[in-house]
């Protein structure tokens, strides 16, 4: 295995040999040196984020690299009833569809241009101080579902995913601290003590009681409907979050500057570019009169038990269920929770001739062209250029990639899918020793304005027979950093084309030490010396930016989402920009959507 030193070609970085077993570069290495930077240990050491591989591949797509040489694919005589392209939500979620309707023997191919499946739902795993740890790579969260007739409690059923979890307790000879299980409730929707602030260059705990302003207060718990119609999500719909905070509701620039970084980690872009209706659709506040007095946020110790839920790598865990109710033998062991999220990928298993489901992985897709009979889809592999067939295809990702591979759209389609607007994330997870510093300070949560970054926590951990990480300050532990791009000021989509720059323009080295730094000016020394090492996971297009207009018709004329969703004689379009806000239930929703309008086609 090589070290982040072999792989940085000497670059004189940080500490942290232990987590960092990361493969060395394929050939052709990005112009940026270390881009890719250490993946970790395990099944997704190949995957951290948009590496510099996936990101070459879609760049040639973009400027016209492969329309001269399809007609020259290897057709490799295989013909399935659905392809779908894509193996993340979306794709995981159409395959289910598939299954559940389509006969014995028909067949479908998954193709992802990663080298996992899961697309935003992977994970990363390291080791620390010999102690092995899982962290999101992007997606995590989830409930668990209480009305048996509503999709998701149908869902759980069909993949066997548990209603119930255990976490790791806090030791009863510590100081009592409150934790959030996931990345997220922290940020705005759960309430702590321990969820700290940093406020004029000092932490405080218990924010909300001692420290937050008069008209922050008013935004967080106000109950007001401002707006009597019943048509009032079009009408959120018709402004932008900051427009409704400060003209509806009446507050400060102050407060959308408070509210931008949490809409932006959420949604992608701050208060200034998207619609109220995203804000009121990811339970932001203002909306309180809109629901009838319910809603966010919750006080920590009233919250229900199983309100919030992470798997030990996010919602890697839900792709791992999805595959193994697909294809048992992808994943080694039997389907308890245990197996699933410990059991190790069998890769060989994945592509096998004759399986009823076959993953294709490394493998992006070029072109898709169909014909009155038949789907025509072309794609790359390890260099060399692929061609199967199929009855219909589900297009499973994004709107960015669609408009470039999808031949022979009508002019409608074509301008929905370049109406969709994107950002970037950056996903960072350090590998830290211990974290005395936060203890010492009382809380187990970090929030801050100005710097890199604006958050961070310590996760109560999932346990299960095969992962029990310690859970303790002077442990090692995982602190997950979500960095979203916005940029106030600039039209949403100059906002995500900079961010993108800003993202992958950057080396390794330069990020890393940008954190270390972020992390001792927030700490102190020992802060930054406790890293023992960090995975960047890098998503050029991680969230679609709904701006007003996004989600309703406006003027007569249907929002982008409408016209994309309308299938193309024997291709449909399902992906979780479609619904706006993106999650793993929406995602598999617009997957399974997509399958169903296909399905005269497959039979």
């Amino acid at each position: 295995m090589h070290t982040r030193r072999d792989f940085l070609n000497g670059v004189l970085l940080g500490s942290g040999a232990a987590l960092l077993h990361a493969p060395a570069p394929a050939e052709g290495a990005p112009p940026i040196p270390g881009f890719n930077g250490p993946g970790g240990v395990g099944d997704y050491a190949l995957s951290n984020g948009n590496r510099w591989e996936v990101l070459e591949a879609a760049h040639r797509i973009r400027d016209g690299a492969y329309r001269a040489r399809t007609v020259a694919a290897a057709d490799t005589g295989e013909r399935f009833d659905l392809v779908i392209v894509g193996a993340g939500m979306s794709g995981l979620g159409a395959a289910l569809r598939f299954s559940e309707f389509a006969g014995a023997k028909q067949t479908c191919l998954l193709l992802d241009n990663h080298a996992i499946f899961g697309g935003e739902s992977k994970r990363n795993e390291m080791i620390v101080d010999g102690v092995r740890l899982f962290a999101p790579q992007g997606a995590n969260e989830f409930d668990i579902p209480s009305d048996p007739a509503g999709d998701a409690y149908k869902l759980f059923q069909q993949l066997r995913i548990p209603m119930r979890f255990e976490y790791r307790e806090w030791p009863a000879n510590l100081r009592r601290l409150e934790f959030d299980r996931t990345n997220y409730g922290f940020q705005h929707w759960l309430h702590a003590p321990s969820f700290g602030h940093l406020v004029e260059g000092r932490w405080v705990r218990d924010f909300w009681t001692s420290h937050a302003s008069d008209e922050l207060k008013k935004w967080k718990y106000h109950g007001e409907r401002y707006y009597d119609g019943k048509d009032f999500e079009p009408w959120l719909d018709s402004m932008t979050y900051k427009e409704y905070i400060e003209r509806v509701m009446g507050l400060s620039p102050r407060v959308t500057a408070f509210a931008d970084p949490i809409l932006a980690a959420a949604v992608g872009l701050g208060c200034d570019a998207l619609s109220a209706y995203a804000a009121y659709q990811v339970g932001l506040p203002g909306f309180r009169g809109f629901r009838g007095g319910g809603g966010f946020p919750l006080e920590f110790d009233k919250a229900p038990e199983n309100e919030w839920h992470m798997f030990p790598g996010g919602n890697a865990g839900l792709a791992r269920y999805a595959v193994k109710a697909l294809l048992p033998s992808a994943i080694g062991g039997g389907h308890d929770l245990n197996d699933v999220v410990n059991g190790r990928v069998q890769f060989d298993e994945l592509d096998r001739p004759g399986a009823r489901f076959r993953f294709r992985l490394s493998s992006t897709v070029v072109r898709v062209e169909q014909s009155k009979k038949e789907v025509a889809v072309t794609f790359e592999c390890e260099g060399r250029l692929h061609r199967v067939r199929a009855r219909a295809v589900v297009m499973a990702s994004g709107s960015w990639i669609n408009r470039h591979i999808v031949a022979d759209l009508p002019e409608a389609k074509r301008a929905a899918l370049g109406a969709m607007l994107h950002s970037p994330v950056l996903v960072a997870n350090a590998g830290v020793r211990h974290w005395r510093f936060l203890y010492d300070l009382g809380i187990t949560s970090a929030r801050w304005t100005g710097g890199f970054g604006f958050c961070c926590n310590v996760r109560q951990p999932m346990s299960l027979p095969g992962y029990r990480p310690p859970f303790s300050p002077d442990a090692p532990t995982v602190l997950t950093f979500y960095i979203p791009y916005y940029f106030p000021g600039l039209p949403a989509r100059d906002q995500g084309a900079k961010g993108r720059m800003e993202l992958l323009g950057a080396s390794y080295a330069v990020i890393e030490r940008r954190l270390r730094e972020q992390m001792r000016k927030l700490f102190g020394v020992s802060a930054e010396r406790a890293i023992d090492g960090i995975i960047l996971n890098r998503w050029g297009h991680a969230y679609v930016n709904p701006t007003p207009g996004f989600y309703f018709p406006r003027e007569g004329r249907p929002a982008p989402p409408q016209v994309i969703r309308e299938p193309l004689g024997r291709i449909a379009f399902g992906h979780s920009e479609l619904f706006g806000h993106q999650f793993w239930l929406g995602a598999i929703r617009e997957g399974r959507r997509a399958v169903d309008q296909l399905r005269d086609s497959i039979a």
